[in-house]
């Protein structure tokens, strides 16, 4: 019996490159006339448009008279669309950015005829642990992608892949490549390519995908398959389509595997992309953030009080986000610029959502019943009530001030003061108003805020001076639980909990970097660098909620590799190094600012965890991973053909955790992305703040020998991926007594959420963009309504929103347990409420029930849960 080759006509469509979106565009507008008019003329039967809908959507903005045409091809099942948006990264973006992105991606395939339902990824740097159980939620049972399978799990092509939860999706592996069909086009050996192709494949049903990076549609498909087929007595090509090839499959004896799939063995992944165009990242874990916990909570909050849930300004921000996360995009290893595309992408989407944030707090706010000159409102986002020490400005006519809520004096601390001018500016400032001023006070407040809801404070403006933070002198800062000391240039903490020191806590290092952006690699000859922070300027603040140990310091640096190679030091690193202690909190936060001057090097932080690791654990997108710190095969990776040596360098998405029976050290960050365990007994936490690297590809590196990445025939400098330009890095430490992943994730939340907050003032214009413009009140008063509160065991929220019908709000939690069930999390309501199970999909999965408070019931090691209420 022959065995049956599925030819798979297809392009894969890379959203930008070492080319922009844009010049890509032009390709796209003339590629889409062929295809179409290949399908309409029968010329071949059908097409994959490599599975994301960014390209059409930009294609119908342009050419919206062609709907009609796209929607009858679809129909008819000729033209294959869908289901992403764009194919995105699967490791660094948020789980709600990837439910996002096939929500888009979805939603717009459905308006023109419908969507391929199998998980579609045919070139991500890497398969996340959590995608089985996402396109589960999606209603998807099938996935087809190429790289990252370790060959020591599986080598065979087909197989079953769960999540923890017990999702399951039917893969086929695409081992040689999306592109490997170019030999059917381009080369007679027939019998080599079917060779390639049915190694490790499982059953006589084998997949030819033809097709590449923006490649045109083969005329000639027909005729070459016909001439293969001649040639062929054992196999038999046809063309076809993967929903065919699975339909095909007897699924009865094949493997069934789990987990993240992050290996070199078969392909190139990548291991160290994480950390390429840093100020990319931290761009998009920001925006991240203030979509899922900020706006989209918010939109909520202001549609109880009438005002309307802007879906399309969601939709237009997440699409541009989304276009940021698709896997070249979101990985950095792209061209100058379209990496300057990027940004600018990243800065239009930071814009309209912090604006959007700024018009509901201060229309919120504006539209009460009583009103009143320097009201202060503070926000609560997230369905749960919170505690928090916030960092907030006020501008008021006076010096000095108390803070009131409900008549009482709540304690704050004054950071910093600033006198400005409140007049018309003046071309010589002698010529302006002196008796026109104000003062804009920064301040850290202590308060605590229900959940979805807001707090109204009071600003009583007063003659007697206010109680000061003290700027001391000694080099050491202290709370309840740590004391972090200055000595000889070394951080030094002390755990007062379980009476233990650290010496040299926190320490940087540089090393130099002879990769490209995809990859690290050291040079050929590198001098290591373990900075400390000697000869340094120390400014130490006491107040009552918080207490910093800034250190501002210059590191000495070679310039580039060549001045590695003779030990010359001749650029200087100016950096700013802050720690922070709030009076009552085991987490201590960290600001590292640095001026960066320093071609082609990398730099770590480093956190000591003073004991041995074999593991480590971070969260993904819907759970934890565990992950061993030093792979077995490390020593004989060459021998064995792996394409990258297997460096223990993994990606983050919010923290890192090692632990023991005894001690439980985090590292949580906001942008940064790659850790790696270091030391004799793998004792240090390293994570790469940035690296600093001028190519695009480079080939023959030392950890990943061979042609280079990207395009291997021509270099593709890139100096702005130097990053020559102050950097900024926060993160956070915490040492507890025992793990908890969901416990992390609630620290995460508290403690990078910020509160948004509005003033009722005109003193000061300028606060905000938008506070210039004039802004009517609503029609009707705003009154605090009762939200949904969410009360969990040991479960995390995820998000709120309105469902996608506009019928709802749709709560989704997630248990990131990674053996454990758990139950007892409910969801309060204000009042009896219909509600049900959906998937991530939205649709519905349980039958409707009232109630005023829903019991979540249990939830699976990793299951994801989203709940619907009308």
């Amino acid at each position: 019996m022959k065995k049956k080759v599925h030819v798979i006509h297809h392009t894969h469509w890379d959203f930008e490159w070492y080319f922009t979106n844009h010049e890509s565009f032009i390709q796209l507008t003339y590629h889409l006339d062929e295809v179409m008019n290949a399908l309409e003329t029968n010329m071949i039967d059908v097409y994959l448009l490599d599975g994301q809908l960014s390209i059409l959507d930009e294609y119908l903005q342009s050419f919206p008279d062609q709907e009609e045409r796209i929607k009858q091809l679809v129909t008819s099942g000729k033209l294959i669309i869908g289901p992403w948006y764009t194919q995105t990264d699967e490791l660094i973006v948020a789980g709600e950015s990837i439910v996002r992105n096939l929500d888009l991606g979805i939603s717009l395939a459905e308006k023109l005829g419908g969507y391929f339902n199998v998980g579609y990824l045919p070139d991500s740097f890497g398969q996340g642990k959590d995608m089985p159980k996402i396109y589960n939620g999606f209603g998807m049972d099938k996935t087809v992608f190429w790289r990252g399978v370790p060959n020591y799990i599986t080598e065979d092509r087909e197989f079953f892949w769960s999540s923890e939860d017990g999702s399951e999706v039917l893969a086929s592996n695409i081992k040689n490549g999306y592109f490997i069909g170019g030999g059917l086009i381009y080369s007679d050996d027939a019998q080599g390519l079917m060779k390639t192709i049915e190694e490790g494949a499982p059953t006589d049903q084998l997949v030819l995908p033809v097709g590449g990076d923006q490649r045109y549609v083969d005329y000639n498909l027909r005729e070459r398959i016909e001439l293969f087929n001649n040639e062929l007595e054992d196999y038999e090509l046809v063309e076809s389509s993967y929903d065919t090839f699975f339909d095909s499959l007897d699924t009865t004896d094949l493997q069934h595997v789990s987990g993240e799939f992050i290996s070199s063995s078969v392909s190139k992944i990548h291991r160290s992309i994480y950390s390429s165009r840093y100020d990319h990242k931290y761009m998009n874990d920001k925006i991240e953030r203030r979509l899922i916990y900020q706006l989209e909570p918010l939109m909520l909050m202001a549609k109880k009080q009438g005002i309307p849930y802007k879906q399309g300004l969601l939709d237009r921000i997440w699409k541009l986000l989304s276009k940021n996360q698709a896997h070249d995009s979101a990985g950095g290893c792209n061209s100058d610029k379209t990496n300057k595309i990027i940004l600018d992408r990243f800065i239009e989407a930071d814009q309209l959502s912090y604006s959007a944030v700024d018009y509901l707090t201060r229309k919120l706010a504006e539209s009460r019943a009583v009103v009143c000159e320097n009201d202060l409102l503070l926000f609560n986002t997230l369905p749960y009530s919170r505690k928090k020490i916030e960092k907030i400005a006020i501008s008021i006519e006076s010096e000095y001030f108390n803070l009131e809520y409900n008549g009482e004096k709540i304690p704050y601390q004054l950071i910093r003061t600033t006198k400005e001018n409140a007049g018309s500016i003046r071309k010589k400032s002698e010529d302006m108003d002196p008796n026109k001023f104000y003062f804009i006070h920064d301040i850290l407040i202590d308060i605590e805020v229900p959940a979805l809801s807001f707090v109204e404070l009071t600003i009583i403006e007063r003659n007697e001076p206010n109680e000061t933070s003290l700027n001391v002198t000694d080099e050491m800062i202290e709370n309840n639980y740590y004391q972090i000391s200055l000595v000889n240039g070394d951080i030094e903490l002390k755990d007062k909990k379980a009476n233990i020191v650290y010496d040299q806590f926190i320490s940087i290092e540089d090393s130099g970097d002879e990769g490209d952006t995809y990859d690290y690699s050291p040079p050929e000859e590198d001098k290591v660098y373990k900075l400390d922070f000697s000869n340094t300027k120390i400014t130490t603040i006491k107040g009552k909620l918080q207490e910093t140990l800034e250190i501002q310091g210059k590191w000495q640096l070679p310039k580039d590799l060549a001045a590695r190679v003779t030990g010359e030091v001749l650029k200087e690193i100016k950096y700013v190094l802050t720690l922070s202690l709030e009076s009552d909190s085991n987490y201590i936060n960290g600001h590292l600012v640095i001026d960066n001057t320093v071609l082609d090097h990398r730099m770590r932080l480093l956190i000591k965890s003073n004991m041995s690791n074999k593991l480590s654990y971070s969260n993904t997108p819907f759970g934890t991973v565990e992950r061993e710190v030093i792979d077995p095969y490390l020593d004989r990776w060459k021998e064995l053909g792996w394409r990258e040596e297997p460096t223990s360098i993994f990606p983050m998405l919010n923290y890192v955790n090692v632990h023991n029976d005894e001690t439980n050290l985090t590292v949580f960050s906001k942008g940064i992305k790659e850790y790696q365990l270091v030391g004799d007994s793998f004792e240090t936490v390293a994570l790469t703040l940035f690296r600093s690297v001028g190519f695009l590809g480079r080939p023959d590196l030392i950890r990943r020998p061979g042609i280079a990445s990207g395009n291997e025939f021509k270099y593709v400098p890139t100096p702005d991926s130097q990053l020559e330009k102050r950097l900024s890095f926060k993160f956070g430490i915490q040492l507890a007594d025992y793990y908890d992943p969901s416990q992390l994730m609630k620290e995460f939340q508290q403690q990078v959420v910020t509160l948004p907050f509005y003033q009722i003032q005109e003193l000061n214009r300028f606060t905000t963009t938008l506070k210039y413009f004039v802004s009517n009140p609503l029609l009707h008063d705003v009154v605090k309504q009762e939200m949904p509160t969410i009360e969990l065991e040991k479960l995390n929220f995820s998000s709120i929103r309105q469902s996608r019908d506009g019928k709802g709000i749709e709560i989704r939690v997630y248990n990131p347990n990674l053996v454990e069930s758990v139950s007892g999390s409910v969801i309060e309501l204000p009042q009896a409420t219909k509600w049900h199970f959906v998937n991530l999909k939205g649709d519905q999965l349980t039958e409707p029930r009232v109630n005023d408070k829903i019991e979540i019931g249990i939830v699976k090691p990793g299951e994801i849960k989203t709940i619907k209420l009308y």
